[in-house]
C-alpha cells in the first residue's frame, strides 16, 4: 500500500535534505515523498546537486510564494496517489521505522500518531516528549488532544482525510487533528517517538508579538465552532472543542505573560511548570 509523504516548503533550501534522507531511510519502502514548493524554487534538483535522487521523490508547486502551509498542504494532497497520506514538515526528520511501524494501526484505525519529540535544532538535544515518558500506546478524543502543548503528525487512510481548512494559518495541525478525531473517534498515538520536531530559534512559535496573533487565532476558531459550521466536527464535540481552545488561549497569554517577567524557557516548559495551577 503506497504511503504519500506531503512536504511543504518555502524557503527550505538548508534543511530539506535532511528531511529527504529521512524518508529515503524508511524500512516500508512502498511510499513517494511530494515536495511542494511555495517560494518558487526547484527542490529536485538542489538535492540532485547534493547526491539526493529517488523516483519516488517527487515536486509540485502552488505557483505562489508563501501561499501559507495550509495551501501547500492541501496542493500537496491533491497530488497524492497513496492509500495513506502523511505530513513532513521541510525542517523536520522522520526515525526509519515510522512508516513501518504506524502503518498497521492506522489501515485498522483510519489514522495512527506516534509520541513525537522536539528537538533544539542547533544543538540536537531533545526538548521534550509530547506523551512523556508514556510506555502505552494513548487514545486521544478531542479532550486530549486539546491538551497536549505540541502537535502530533498521524498518518492517516485517504478516506478519512479531508482538505486543510483555508484560512487557518496558526496552530493548523489542531483544527486538522481535531477534526480528524471528529471522523475516527478516538486517534490512537502509539509510545514510541518517530517524528522528530525540530524547534529552531526563528520559528514563527518564537517571534515577537507571536502571542497575540495566537491569541486572535484561538479567538477566530472558538466562534466559528460555536456560531459558524464548526469545520464540520459533530455537534456532541463541539464544547470540549471550544473547552480546549479556550484553554491554549488562557495559556497562551499566560506564557507571554510570564517571559515579559523574565521566564527563560520554551512554552512547553512553562505548561509543565504550571500545570494544576
Amino acid at each position: 500500500m503506497l504511503v504519500s509523504i506531503v512536504i511543504p516548503a518555502c524557503d527550505a533550501q538548508d534543511c530539506i535534505r535532511a528531511a529527504l534522507a529521512s524518508v529515503l531511510a524508511q524500512t516500508y519502502p512502498d511510499w513517494e515523498a511530494i515536495i511542494v514548493s511555495d517560494d518558487g524554487r526547484d527542490y529536485l534538483a538542489r538535492l540532485a546537486s547534493q547526491g539526493v535522487a529517488d523516483p519516488r521523490i517527487r515536486q509540485v508547486s502552488t505557483g505562489k510564494v508563501r501561499s501559507g502551509c495550509h495551501r501547500a498542504r492541501n496542493v500537496g494532497l491533491e497530488s497524492c496517489s497513496g492509500a495513506f497520506v502523511t505530513q513532513l514538515d521541510a525542517d523536520d526528520e522522520i526515525t526509519p521505522e515510522r512508516l513501518e511501524r504506524l502503518l498497521p494501526l492506522a489501515r485498522e484505525r483510519g489514522a495512527a500518531a506516534d509520541n513525537l519529540v522536539l528537538r533544539d535544532a542547533g544543538t540536537a538535544e531533545t526538548l521534550y516528549r509530547v506523551l512523556g515518558d508514556a510506555t502505552a500506546q494513548v487514545e486521544l478524543d478531542i479532550e486530549g488532544m486539546m491538551g497536549l502543548t505540541s502537535p502530533v503528525v498521524p498518518l492517516v487512510r485517504r478516506d478519512c482525510m479531508t482538505p486543510r481548512v483555508e484560512g487557518v494559518e496558526l496552530a493548523e495541525d489542531v483544527i486538522a487533528n481535531m477534526q480528524l478525531i471528529g471522523r475516527i473517534g478516538r486517534l490512537p498515538v502509539v509510545p514510541e517517538s518517530s517524528y522528530v520536531y525540530n524547534v529552531a530559534v526563528g520559528s514563527i512559535c518564537h517571534q515577537p508579538g507571536v502571542a497575540m496573533r495566537f491569541d486572535e487565532a484561538y479567538a477566530s476558531y472558538i466562534d466559528r465552532l460555536e456560531r459558524g459550521d464548526g469545520y464540520g466536527l459533530p455537534d456532541a464535540l463541539r464544547p470540549a472543542a471550544i473547552r480546549g481552545l479556550a484553554a491554549k488561549r488562557r495559556l497562551n497569554l499566560r506564557y507571554d505573560d510570564a517571559t515579559e517577567l523574565g521566564f527563560v524557557g520554551t512554552f512547553q516548559d512553562f505548561a509543565a511548570a504550571t500545570r494544576g495551577d
